[in-house]
């Protein structure tokens, strides 16, 4: 529809918003990068469009950032009644992920407030901080791997992310209801090309790990060029990807993600070893089964 018939130009003057759109769509990423471009306020919020922001919101995010302008905030996400554009279960938000090693992202709880990867969707940064880490990567296009990136930029260059939970937002999740269906594809393999260069990127030796997830193979991130992240790590002298694992070592170290030894576990009457047959890294759905196959 058209914006004019939305969000008509005297209600835009009397709210004090202006409205920035492509001349075809770009993407995701470049149509934050845009409307961060166009910001003149301390303060660069991004919302997906399929929210309902819960009373206080505003506040909290503030407060939050006014302690460390380094520091990026994300609200709790809970459930948005897509009948009544209202909130439900407000007690089983999410807002943490942690990164796993296809350069992907799962969620997860814990008792902290500090997350170690954002979604992406829902976030507050101050527009210092956004001109100071440069925004998101230029070579990323459409969506996926942003958040990886995002994240990694600022926790290894100075920066810290923080849960609040007393900010909600509800957020319309994909469920079996056909309103919930995306109207628009995603490039696979350009999302695969995003996470691959924010790996490439950031974690030095350790992007080895790529080569155990056969679907990098079709980003030839290998031969990459990445040489606008070495900038921005030598500009703000950013640490090096391990000690990004240190500082969350209760997921990679302690929960086994960097397991200290792997073994098999032999049947021995029948010689065969005890297998996950799911692809390699974390399942999407988190589980997968197991069989017993002839040890390799």
């Amino acid at each position: 529809p058209k914006v004019s018939d939305t969000f008509p130009a005297k209600l835009r003057e009397e709210l004090g918003v202006k409205i920035v759109r492509h001349a075809r769509a770009k993407g995701l990423m470049q149509a934050k990068s845009a409307g961060a471009a166009e910001s003149t306020g301390d303060v660069i919020v991004f919302f997906d469009c399929h929210v309902a922001p819960q009373a206080g919101w505003h506040k909290a995010f503030l407060e939050a950032m006014a302690v460390n302008y380094r520091r990026i905030v994300v609200p709790s996400i809970t459930d948005l009644d897509i009948d009544t554009w209202t909130q439900r279960n407000a007690r089983v938000g999410v807002n943490k992920c942690y990164l796993t090693w296809d350069a992907d992202f799962k969620w997860f709880h814990s008792k902290n407030d500090d997350i170690p990867i954002l979604s992406g969707g829902l976030l507050g940064i101050s527009r210092r901080w956004w001109q100071e880490t440069g925004g998101y990567d230029a070579d990323m296009e459409n969506w996926g791997g942003e958040n990886i990136d995002q994240s990694l930029r600022t926790w290894l260059c100075g920066g810290e992310i923080v849960a609040l939970p007393n900010a909600e937002v509800a957020h319309m999740w994909r469920t079996d209801d056909a309103r919930t269906k995306a109207n628009y594809q995603i490039q696979v393999v350009k999302t695969l090309e995003n996470r691959a260069r924010a790996a490439k990127g950031w974690w030095g030796n350790f992007s080895v790990k790529l080569h155990d997830h056969p679907d990098m193979a079709y980003t030839r991130w290998t031969k990459m060029d990445v040489s606008a992240f070495r900038a921005v790590q030598e500009r703000l002298g950013c640490k090096p990807f391990a000690w990004f694992l240190w500082r969350f070592k209760d997921i990679y170290l302690d929960a086994g993600l960097l397991p200290e030894r792997t073994f098999r576990l032999r049947h021995v009457k029948s010689g065969r070893c005890l297998t996950y047959m799911g692809p390699p890294g974390t399942h999407p759905q988190g589980r997968d089964t197991v069989s017993l196959i002839k040890c390799g």
